[in-house]
């Protein structure tokens, strides 16, 4: 009897470890807004109308491309790095189609009392021939950072 008793125990301290040092899971991504969108403001930097026009602009893309890109604004990472926290997003929300998998999620945390500013594109598998991570990381230096830099989130 007492073997059972040590190795219920010793699972039960294994377990406990387990999940006291695995890194945060997908429970820091927020839900998917209902109904869905492509726009997602979680830090209110963008006004209504610039949401409502991107909105516009990625649903017209979607329609005619097939695939769906979604920009999420998040005021804090909740401790994960940028890509971790986009790929969920595209994952946990179902971005792009499941059988092409050609979604893009352009993640933006500003910078905020919650630490510097970041950004990430997560680009779906379908759709790394056409953007790879190169010409991602090339939008965001080029393109995106300038525009962050002027407090331009909508640019």
């Amino acid at each position: 009897m007492k073997p059972f008793f040590i190795k219920a125990a010793l699972s039960l301290f294994c377990c406990t470890l387990l999940l006291t040092f695995l890194p945060e899971d997908a429970s820091a991504i927020p839900s998917r807004p209902s109904p869905p969108r492509l726009v997602n403001d979680f830090a209110g930097v963008l006004s209504s109308s610039q949401q409502g026009e991107l909105e516009a602009l990625l649903d017209a893309f979607n329609d005619s491309t097939s695939t769906q890109i979604a920009v999420v604004v998040v005021p804090d990472l909740e401790g994960l790095s940028s890509a971790e926290y986009a790929t969920e997003i595209g994952e946990k929300w179902g971005v792009g189609s499941k059988e092409h998998d050609n979604g893009v999620v352009i993640l933006v945390k500003p910078k905020n009392q919650n630490g510097s500013g970041d950004v990430f594109i997560a680009v779906g598998y379908g759709l790394e021939g056409a953007i790879p991570d190169a010409y991602a990381k090339r939008i965001i230096e080029e393109i995106m950072v300038p525009k962050f830099k002027e407090d331009d989130y909508y640019g």
